[in-house]
């Protein structure tokens, strides 16, 4: 069986091997290779049943073409659309991806690293754990290019892709407040993640603002999952003190307080209204569509493989480089006026 080529592509279409290549490698347009000429290279390639020799390549180019993408919970919706933009933009440039999910555990995050590293990737994009000091200062001594996101690590200096906790938070909050609620829930992560906090302290910031008081029981942090919202919800609904509405952290712990404010007889918005931070599809589904601090997932997958590539290529000399992304308030029918 013959061995398909990137000269016998050349032959065919009657170009030069190094166009076949520069199409092959999706640097078609910065060499100014015409898309119909592209396109008959692609295809015939496709149709030859061509394999790229990247044993080859990474030798040539002393890179891998492999990026490490580690996730704190590959199971949240939030992550899961993380990893598809992210894939999505390093496979148009001609990168794979490994996935790695950490479950919020310091060891396997510290496992996870060491084995990106020893597989020679070329770059790691990384939602770290907030106690993840050690696990990074790896990355960074073996001067692998890093740039992380979704959390902000004290002391530590890094790329970093974030979004504007405080002004998203306090925009729900205001909004409830505007509806005539004074008596608003705050159900968060874990008190010392950096989101959390800065989350809560949002919260705290719009009420007082509004010379609004926090009952001691209306403040829950613990983990973002489903369990602990609806824990929190029951426990406050079958409290002498019942509040008007809920602001959660995420989006498990939003869903999980849905389902404790049902099971507690209630209904959403007509009894109980609530906000959440983090968009989800699951929002839209319910009887009620969810009214929900959306971030923008795109914008922060496509920031990050931009920051991490343009430090893999070496084209950005800038020490470090924060890029902190707005939210977006989306207003659905889970809050109601009772002004």
């Amino acid at each position: 069986m013959n061995v398909t080529t990137l000269q016998t592509i050349a032959d065919i279409i009657n170009v030069s091997r190094s166009t076949v290549s520069r199409v092959l490698n999706n640097k078609w347009e910065r060499y100014g290779i015409s898309r119909v000429t592209a396109d008959k290279i692609t295809v015939l390639a496709k149709d030859l049943n061509y394999l790229k020799n990247d044993t080859a390549r990474s030798l040539r180019e002393k890179k891998t073409f492999t990026i490490g993408v580690i996730v704190r919970d590959i199971t949240n919706p939030f992550y899961s659309h993380i990893i598809k933009f992210v894939e999505r933009a390093l496979y148009a440039k001609g990168y794979t991806i490994i996935i790695c999910n950490t479950g919020y555990d310091l060891d396997r995050e510290s496992s996870l690293i060491n084995s990106l590293i020893s597989r020679r990737v070329d770059g790691i994009i990384l939602s770290p754990i907030q106690k993840s000091i050690e696990n990074i200062s790896i990355i960074k001594f073996r001067n692998v290019p890093l740039v992380l996101f979704d959390c902000n690590i004290d002391g530590m200096k890094a790329d970093y892709v974030l979004v504007d906790n405080e002004a998203g938070t306090m925009e729900a909050i205001e909004y409830l407040i505007s509806q005539g609620h004074k008596e608003i829930v705050y159900i968060g992560g874990n008190s010392y993640d950096s989101n959390n906090r800065l989350r809560y302290a949002a919260y705290r910031k719009s009420m007082q603002l509004a010379s609004l008081s926090i009952h001691k029981n209306y403040v829950k942090h613990g983990r973002y999952t489903f369990k602990h919202g609806y824990d929190s919800a029951t426990e406050i609904l079958r409290s002498k003190n019942v509040p008007t509405a809920f602001f959660t952290a995420n989006n498990r712990i939003m869903l999980g307080a849905c389902k404790g404010i049902m099971d507690c007889g209630l209904q959403i918005p007509d009894d109980i209204s609530i906000i959440g931070f983090d968009d989800f599809e699951t929002a839209t589904m319910l009887p009620n569509p969810l009214t929900v601090i959306r971030q923008p997932v795109q914008e922060m997958a496509l920031n990050a493989v931009a920051l991490l590539l343009s430090r893999v290529d070496k084209t950005n000399n800038i020490p470090y480089v924060t890029s902190l992304l707005k939210t977006e308030l989306v207003i659905r029918n889970s809050t109601k006026d009772i002004n």
